[in-house]
């Protein structure tokens, strides 16, 4: 997929200015009396009468996250000697609204085209994450329909936690916790050099908890991550401690920074568990597993501690070892033991699940119990074909189904003709990206040059974000079923 990286010479356009333009021309704003919208917004292109014409054909716009005024025009002409009514529509959760010249932007435009005029409508981006949204621009002049592929792209770099809270439960007063790692990762398209991190809340400004930016400073290049390290520091026994942490970058970011909270209680317990969260983030659905998680059971008496881990969530999660032994401490080092947490393979169901850990074991001559949260959810792309059968080409015709991301991960698709010599997919729409809850044409063209009936099946697979495009869009998830077909049959 090309993009447009000509100077925004022409692509900022003064929006005030297209606004005016377009009033002048007879443009109104929606109409508030309940009235329905006159465009179908799943409806197919019909062709243009001779005279008038929706240009360009095709939009990108590329612009970087802090630009607030980036814009194209979208032309619409009228050389006949009548005037016709237009609609210019923007479908919901499209990465651009049209320009409305107060800076507030609208979905819906309306109005007379006259003869011989031209009509300016602005596009401007609402995207305001990094990476590349696909669109359509629908435009109704009369009784025809156009739609205007839209591609915007966002540049910049962008940071995530995951997870974003921990919660290191119970923690011996004069001790440093264990270590629970935090992952840091740029979601953008350029290179994020982090410099630190800095205490945005917390009663103590952030000083009962250290985070280690591995010498100073972080240098994260698009889709990669790094490992940061949380601790959280002795103090004074029952002191409930929280702080709030958010990455220091030497050039701003995509959207605002993320935050990272950190919470814990100090206490004079003979053992202690934590942390009491265990985050296992986004797993594919079509994945092996996820990944492993650690707690650690840190026993600060002189005799060993038998323990027990018990979950519900069996099916979703493996435990290294269900029941041993903490060895005692040594002088003021606590005996440990290190249990392993394991995401199991998620299957298909797409969702989000919180499940409980408990871990129990005998102080002071009683038991007790530590509940331990875990989190985790199934993502993947799920997709919806409609029709899944094409049928009555004429000689040379075209025909199209729509592929519908129900899922909640992004997908890079490719579409395959088992008889591409009869069925022809055509190379604008033989690769699609497709964001959850996006939709996409496909079209299929009936080229058989030899008399008879003919068939083919044509295959939606998932593939990987082509190299020349990964900077623009995330890695291309699992898709959580078989891949789907629809059937292609003509007689020529």
């Amino acid at each position: 997929m090309e993009r447009d990286r000509r100077p925004l010479l022409v692509l900022v356009v003064p929006l005030v200015a297209l606004a005016a333009c377009a009033t002048l021309a007879g443009i109104e704003q929606p109409s508030t009396n309940g009235e329905p919208d006159a465009v179908e917004t799943d409806s197919g292109s019909t062709p243009l009468p001779d005279g008038l014409s929706v240009e360009p054909a095709r939009v990108s716009i590329t612009t970087s996250c802090q630009d607030e005024d980036a814009a194209q025009a979208v032309m619409l002409g009228n050389k006949t000697d009548r005037d016709v009514p237009f609609e210019v529509q923007v479908p919901e959760g499209s990465p651009f609204v049209l320009g409305d010249g107060d800076g507030a932007g609208t979905a819906l435009l309306k109005g007379t085209l006259r003869a011989g005029d031209i009509v300016p409508v602005s596009l401007r981006v609402a995207a305001k994450k990094a990476g590349a949204f696909d669109g359509s621009l629908i435009v109704r002049l009369g009784q025809s329909v156009t739609q205007v592929p839209v591609t915007v792209t966002v540049t910049g770099g962008s940071l995530a936690f995951s997870p974003a809270i921990v919660d290191f439960g119970d923690v011996r007063y004069d001790q440093p916790s264990a270590p629970s790692t935090v992952q840091l990762e740029n979601t953008g398209t350029e290179r994020v050099n982090v410099i630190g991190f800095t205490a945005v809340g917390g009663a103590d400004g952030g000083g009962g908890f250290t985070l280690n930016a591995g010498g100073g400073s972080i240098a994260l290049d698009p889709g990669k991550s790094a490992d940061v390290p949380a601790v959280m520091v002795p103090g004074e026994a029952g002191a409930q401690a929280s702080a709030t942490f958010e990455p220091q970058t030497e050039t701003p970011t995509c959207g605002a920074l993320p935050k990272l909270s950190l919470q814990g209680r100090r206490v004079n317990d003979d053992v202690t568990v934590n942390p009491v969260l265990l985050d296992f983030g986004n797993v594919d659905c079509g994945s092996a597993g996820g990944p492993t998680r650690t707690l650690t059971i840190s026993n600060y008496s002189t005799s060993a501690v038998n323990y027990t881990a018990t979950t519900a969530a069996d099916a979703r999660y493996v435990l290294g070892s269900a029941a041993g032994v903490v060895p005692p401490a040594l002088g003021n080092t606590p005996g440990t033991v290190t249990l392993n947490v394991t995401r199991r393979p998620p299957g298909t169901t797409l969702a989000e699940h919180s499940d409980t850990l408990d871990v129990s074991f005998l102080a002071g001559g009683n038991t007790k119990t530590t509940s331990v949260a875990l989190t985790t959810k199934t993502v993947g792309a799920m997709l919806a074909i409609q029709p899944t059968a094409l049928a009555n080409f004429g000689t040379d015709e075209t025909k199209t189904f729509r592929v519908t991301n129900d899922g909640n991960r992004f997908v890079f698709l490719r579409h395959t003709s088992s008889n591409a010599v009869a069925f022809v997919i055509p190379d604008e729409t033989r690769e699609t990206p497709l964001q959850p809850g996006a939709s996409a044409t496909v079209k299929v063209r009936f080229a058989a040059a030899t008399a008879g009936q003919h068939s083919s099946t044509v295959t939606t697979n998932r593939i990987t974000t082509p190299l020349l495009l990964q900077p623009f869009y995330p890695s291309s998830g699992q898709l959580c079923e078989a891949a789907p077909t629809v059937s292609a049959t003509a007689t020529r």
